[in-house]
C-alpha cells in the first residue's frame, strides 16, 4: 500500500511539472464550451391541457351489444400513434411554414426527425388530462406547430373513428355480400348432392353402420318373435288335435247319439223294447210278435252300428284334415270354437311376422350390397354439410358484427359521447425555457478540468523526469551512496511563490468566470442576447 502510495505521489509530482499546460488547456476549453453554451439559440416551450369526458350514458347502456370504437379506450396510444406519425408531422411543418427553412430533401427528413424527438405527449388515464408539448427557437412557431397538433387531434378524435366505423361497415357488407354467395353456392351443391343420392342418403338413425347394426337389430327381434308366434300357433294346434281326438271318442262311445243321426235308431229301439216288455206281461218269449219285434230290434242295431263307424270314420278324417269342426258342425263345442279362433289369429299374426322378416332380410340384403357406396356417399355429404356449416357460422357473425358497428356508429355520431375540453391553449412563451445553461456550464467546466488534468497526466508520461531516489534506481540500476539536497535562494523562493500565485490566480479566475456565469443565469439574465447583440456590434 506504501509503494502504491508512492507511485501515486510521483505521478503527480510528473503531472505538475506540466501545470501551466493544462491550465491553459482548461482555460481553452472552458471559453470555448462556455461560448458555445451562451451561443445556443433560446428554446421556447408551448404547452397545452386537454380534457376528454366520457361521461355519456350511451357507453353503458350499449354495453355488450355494440363496440367501445371511443378514443378515451387508449388515448396515449391514440396521441403518440396518430399525432407522431410521419404524415401528420409533414403536414405541420407545412402548415406552419416550418418547411421554408428547408432547401434539399435531408434538411426536411431532419425537420420532421426533429419534430418528433421534441414533440412530447403526457397524460394519466385516471383523471384523462393530458399536456402536448413542444420546444422552438421562436415562440410563434412553437405556438402554431401545438395548435396544429391539437388540431390534428380533434379531427382525428371526432373523426377518425367515424370514418374507421364507415369503413368497416363496408368492408363487413362486402364480405358479407361474399358469404351469402359462397352459401348459395354450397346449397346448390348439397341440393345437387341430394338429388344424385337420393336412395343412399342417411336418415335419421345415422350413418351406415349405425343403419347396418339397426337392421341387424330389428331382423333378429323379428325373427324372435317369429318363433314365438310359430309356438304359440302349433301350441292351440295341438290343443285342437286333443280336443278332436276327444270329440272322436265321444262319437265312438255314443257320447254324440242324442244329438246325432243315432239318435233316431236309439229312440227306435227302445220304443220296440217297451213294445216287447208290454206283450211280456201276456206272452211268453215264443210269441211271434215277442219274436217278430226282437227281429226288428235288431235289424236296427245292426244298421246303428254301421252308422256309428260311418260317423267315427268321418271324424278321424276330419281330425287327419283340420275340418273336425265344418264336419260336425261349429255349433257342437264352445270350446273347440275358440281353439278354431285362436288359431286362425295365431295363422295370421305368424304370416304378418313372416313379412316382416322377409322385409327386414331384404333391407339388410340392400344395406349390405352397398357396403361400398353409402360410406363414401355420407363421408362426401359431411364434407358438404361442414363447408355449408362453416359459411353460415361466418356469415351469422358478419351479420352481427355489422349490426354491432351501425350501432357503434350512431353512438359516436351522438353529441353527448365524448368532449374534448381545451384546459389550457397554447399562447406564445415570453420566457426561455432552454437550453439548460446552468447544467451545461458546469459541465463545460468539469469537461476543462478532466481535460486539462488528463493532459498533464498524458506529457508526465510521454516525457518523464526523476523526480526521487527511488526513480533514478530504477532508471540506472545503481546503488545511490547519497543525496545532495538543493539550496534554494531567496530570489528563486520568490519566483516560485510568484508562479504558485499565478497558478492559483488562473484557476481562480476560472472559477469566478463560471460562478458569474451562474450567478447572471439565476438572476435571469439573457446572457444569449447580450452576447448575440454584442457580436452583432463587432461584426
Amino acid at each position: 500500500m506504501f509503494e502504491q502510495l508512492l507511485a501515486v505521489r510521483t505521478i503527480l509530482r510528473m503531472a505538475w511539472l506540466y501545470r501551466w499546460v493544462g491550465l491553459a488547456s482548461t482555460i481553452v476549453v472552458c471559453a470555448l464550451g462556455w461560448g458555445t453554451v451562451l451561443l445556443l439559440p433560446d428554446q421556447f416551450r408551448v404547452t397545452a391541457k386537454i380534457y376528454l369526458d366520457s361521461g355519456s350514458m350511451l357507453r353503458p347502456l350499449l354495453q355488450g351489444i355494440a363496440f367501445n370504437s371511443s378514443s378515451l379506450a387508449d388515448t396515449s396510444l391514440l396521441l403518440s400513434r396518430t399525432l407522431l406519425t410521419r404524415p401528420n408531422l409533414e403536414s405541420v411543418a407545412r402548415r406552419t411554414d416550418l418547411d421554408l427553412a428547408t432547401k434539399t430533401p435531408e434538411d426536411f427528413d431532419r425537420l420532421i426527425s426533429g419534430l418528433a424527438k421534441d414533440i412530447t405527449i403526457q397524460g394519466t388515464r385516471e383523471d384523462n388530462i393530458y399536456e402536448i408539448k413542444y420546444s422552438n427557437a421562436v415562440p410563434k412557431a412553437a405556438k402554431a406547430v401545438v395548435d396544429e397538433l391539437l388540431n390534428t387531434f380533434m379531427e382525428s378524435a371526432l373523426g377518425d373513428t367515424r370514418r374507421e366505423t364507415a369503413g368497416a361497415q363496408k368492408f363487413l357488407d362486402e364480405q358479407i355480400a361474399s358469404y351469402e354467395q359462397r352459401l348459395l353456392e354450397a346449397e346448390d351443391r348439397l341440393k345437387q348432392f341430394k338429388q344424385r343420392n337420393v336412395g343412399v342418403m342417411p336418415g335419421s338413425q345415422g350413418d351406415y353402420f349405425s343403419r347396418l347394426e339397426a337392421a341387424q337389430n330389428q331382423l333378429r327381434e323379428a325373427q324372435l318373435e317369429l318363433r314365438e308366434a310359430v309356438n304359440s300357433r302349433d301350441e292351440l294346434k295341438a290343443q285342437m288335435q286333443d280336443q278332436a281326438e276327444s270329440i272322436v271318442d265321444e262319437s265312438a262311445a255314443g257320447g254324440m247319439a242324442t244329438d246325432g243321426p243315432l239318435s233316431l235308431f236309439d229312440t227306435k229301439i227302445q220304443g220296440l223294447q217297451e213294445r216287447i216288455d208290454d206283450l211280456l206281461l201276456n206272452f211268453t218269449d215264443k210269441h211271434p210278435d215277442v219274436v217278430g219285434l226282437r227281429k226288428m230290434i235288431a235289424e236296427v242295431e245292426t244298421k246303428r252300428t254301421a252308422q256309428q263307424a260311418a260317423i267315427t270314420r268321418s271324424a278321424a278324417e276330419a281330425v287327419e284334415t283340420g275340418e273336425l269342426g265344418p264336419r260336425l258342425g261349429s255349433s257342437a263345442n264352445p270350446f273347440w270354437q275358440q281353439l278354431e279362433v285362436a288359431t286362425l289369429q295365431a295363422d295370421a299374426q305368424v304370416a304378418a311376422l313372416q313379412t316382416r322378416v322377409g322385409e327386414y332380410e331384404t333391407r339388410l340384403k340392400e344395406l349390405a350390397q352397398k357396403v361400398d357406396t353409402v360410406p363414401q356417399v355420407e363421408a362426401e355429404l359431411a364434407r358438404l354439410n361442414r363447408d355449408y356449416a362453416v359459411n353460415k357460422t361466418q356469415y351469422d357473425e358478419l351479420l352481427q358484427r355489422r349490426e354491432q358497428a351501425r350501432l357503434s356508429q350512431e353512438a359516436d355520431q351522438s353529441e353527448d359521447d365524448v368532449k374534448i375540453k381545451i384546459l389550457e391553449p397554447p399562447r406564445v412563451p415570453l420566457i426561455a425555457t432552454g437550453p439548460p445553461r446552468l447544467l451545461l456550464a458546469s459541465g463545460v467546466l468539469v469537461i476543462g478540468l478532466g481535460f486539462g488534468g488528463a493532459l498533464c497526466l498524458a506529457l508526465s508520461q510521454l516525457r518523464p523526469c526523476i523526480i526521487d531516489v527511488p526513480d533514478l534506481v530504477d532508471l540506472t540500476g545503481l546503488t545511490v551512496l547519497g543525496v545532495i539536497s538543493l539550496s534554494a535562494s531567496p530570489l528563486y523562493r520568490q519566483a516560485r511563490r510568484v508562479e504558485l500565485y499565478a497558478f492559483s490566480g488562473g484557476l481562480a479566475g476560472l472559477l469566478l468566470v463560471y460562478a458569474g456565469q451562474i450567478t447572471l443565469l439565476l438572476l435571469d439574465v439573457n446572457l444569449h442576447q447580450k452576447l448575440q447583440s454584442a457580436i452583432g456590434r463587432l461584426l
